[in-house]
C-alpha cells in the first residue's frame, strides 16, 4: 500500500514537472485514482515545498519554481546497542 502512494505521487510529480497533466478530472483518471486523493497528493507535494499552479490557458499543473524530489527508501542500520543485537551471543 506504502508503495503504491508513492509512486502515484512520484507518478503525479513527473506530470507536474513535465506540464502534461491535463485538467485535474483528466489527471485523476490516467492515476486512477479520486478527485479527492487527487486533490491531497497536491497538498501533500505542496506541504513539501512545491509551488504548484495551474494553467487555464495550457489546462495543466505546473511547477512555479524548478524543484527536486527524491522518492525511495534508505536503508536504516542497526547500531552495536540496538535492542535487535549484532547477532553475536555473548
Amino acid at each position: 500500500m506504502i508503495l503504491k502512494a508513492r509512486d502515484l505521487v512520484e507518478t503525479l510529480h513527473q506530470q507536474i514537472e513535465s506540464r502534461t497533466t491535463g485538467t485535474p478530472a483528466q489527471l485523476a483518471q490516467r492515476l486512477g485514482i479520486s478527485h479527492r486523493t487527487l486533490m491531497r497528493y497536491i497538498a501533500q507535494l505542496r506541504e513539501m515545498g512545491a509551488d504548484i499552479r495551474f494553467s487555464l490557458h495550457r489546462n495543466t499543473y505546473y511547477y512555479a519554481t524548478s524543484l527536486t524530489f527524491r522518492f525511495g527508501y534508505e536503508p536504516v542500520f542497526a547500531s552495536d546497542n540496538s535492542s535487535m543485537g549484532s547477532g553475536e551471543e555473548g
